[in-house]
């Protein structure tokens, strides 16, 4: 049948599909995950809140996508990028460095233009160690989760079905999007963070892997928020190693929002595309690229997923074959 050939490709969904069936289900385990916060922890003051919502993500997630894998690819869930094979401790390793860099490197144009100072913190050696242990797990747990959503499953989808350039522009803007609650936010934040997709998005694009996103984000977030003292995405960690003062104007730091919502993150965010667009440090290992690139093999049932069959396995003499 011809509509079979819209919906089928080799006995599976095509990927524009996978995709559309991805994004509700994508949605449907965030949801289950804030009721399932709110039912057993009730009512909770930042950072608790954030906190149980980002840990019990993580496993929603990864039971959302290992199920579109089974299902729909006929893969394991390693190859939604999170297979520890191949380099991806040398990428994640990579990823914390360039991530460091990046956020280094703002602070470093701020302090040099005179609107930013940084201080030690001068917090009380115990709560300073119980924020680091949090903000390092639920940092990191935290930023798998935002790599999953939005250069995971359904954004490679995506990218199969149509191109790079459109999912990454798509998930990119989502990414700035998914921001608009936080507090603080402007037109220049928005815009800002919507372009570090790009970069996290051109890390897994060249890897396959999500170690290396992960990295950058997870090291950006913690270095700006917990090392520096700045605000991340409008939010403050209490207790930091440095106390940062920062002034001037808010277009080029980004003011309460954090350094995000400046132009002078702007240009690093751009460095960091070039870079990991152009680096010949970063590549497919043979590993991923067996994992993730050759094609799945084809279903060992007959028919199709759908129970149906496609065009070429039916007898091309049988005149309802013809049209």
């Amino acid at each position: 049948m011809k509509w079979q050939l819209i919906f089928l490709d080799e006995e599976r969904l095509r990927p524009i599909w996978r995709f559309f069936v991805s994004i509700p289900a994508t949605f449907l385990a965030v949801f289950l995950v804030l009721q399932v916060q709110g039912f057993i922890f009730g009512k909770q003051a930042f950072p608790l809140n954030e906190l149980w919502v980002t840990l019990l993500a993580l496993p929603a997630l990864l039971a959302a996508y290992k199920l579109l894998t089974a299902v729909l690819d006929g893969r394991p869930l390693s190859t939604v990028g999170l297979a520890f094979r191949g380099r991806w401790l040398r990428e994640l390793g990579s990823g914390l460095i360039i991530g460091t860099v990046m956020i280094l490197l703002v602070a470093a144009l701020e302090r040099a233009l005179g609107v930013a100072h940084f201080t030690l913190g001068g917090a009380p050696p115990h709560r300073l160690l119980l924020w680091a242990g949090g903000v390092f797990v639920g940092g990191f747990v935290a930023a798998t989760n935002e790599e999953l959503v939005f250069r995971g499953y359904p954004f490679q989808r995506l990218t199969e079905a149509v191109g790079p350039i459109v999912a990454v522009a798509l998930f990119s803007g989502m990414f700035g999007a998914a921001h608009l609650g936080n507090p603080h936010h402007t037109w220049v934040s928005t815009l800002n963070t919507a372009l570090a997709g790009v970069p996290l998005a051109i890390a897994y694009l060249r890897t396959r892997l999500l170690w290396l996103p992960i990295g950058i984000h997870f090291s950006w977030n913690v270095v700006q928020g917990f090392c520096l003292g700045l605000p991340v995405s409008g939010l403050q960690v209490p207790y930091t190693l440095l106390r940062a003062d920062v002034g001037g104007s808010q277009i080029l730091t980004g003011g309460n929002y954090g350094p995000e919502g400046g132009l002078l993150a702007t240009v690093v965010i751009v460095l960091g595309a070039c870079y990991l667009a152009l680096s010949k440090r970063i590549y497919i290992s043979d590993e991923t690229r067996a994992l993730v690139l050759v094609p799945a093999p084809r279903p060992d049932f007959p028919g199709t997923i759908l129970g149906l069959d496609t065009p070429s396995e039916r007898n091309p003499t049988d005149p309802s074959n013809l049209s």
